[in-house]
């Protein structure tokens, strides 16, 4: 009986996190090169059909095109850790509510795997404060989580 409930709880666990993501994608859809870039930027004219002044303009199209294309790629990831890092907190704060066997630490681990999701895609993107109040915050309810769970005298009993 405990293989099956360690099974569903590692399912849960892996399947959260997936959850998290292709929900973003598919609400938020990750752009595309091809939405910002033309393939005639990166066609190769011949030299005698363009001038040094024609090149550089080009090029500035191509950089103006990379850089639109970075923001809209930040913003998505700035979606997925707005939503994977509240998810996985409440994914853990149920699990300690939840005291089915393989549910609650389900939860728990899946919400642990969310938030690491969230920050993994993200962590160069973050600014100091937001990854300080976030991590507290994180840090937090799992300790509270651990407390519940493990701590309380409640539970001395098994």
């Amino acid at each position: 009986m405990k293989g099956i409930n360690f099974a569903i709880a590692m399912g849960i666990a892996i399947l959260l996190p997936m959850l998290v993501l292709y929900g973003v994608k598919t609400f938020s859809p990750p752009p595309e090169w091809e939405d910002f870039h033309s393939r005639e930027l990166y066609e190769e004219p011949s030299p005698e059909k363009i001038t040094p002044e024609e090149k550089t303009e080009i090029a500035k199209k191509q950089r103006e095109a990379s850089a639109k294309l970075d923001a809209a790629r930040r913003q998505h990831q700035m979606h997925l850790f707005f939503t994977a890092v509240p998810v996985g907190l409440l994914a853990i704060i149920a699990g300690t509510f939840i005291r089915v066997p393989a549910l609650g630490p389900g939860m728990v681990f899946g919400g642990v795997f969310t938030l690491i999701e969230g920050y993994l895609f993200n962590w160069e993107e973050l600014s100091d404060p937001i990854k300080f109040v976030s991590l507290l915050i994180a840090l937090i309810v799992l300790g509270i989580t651990a407390y519940r769970r493990l701590g309380s005298p409640a539970n001395e009993s098994g």
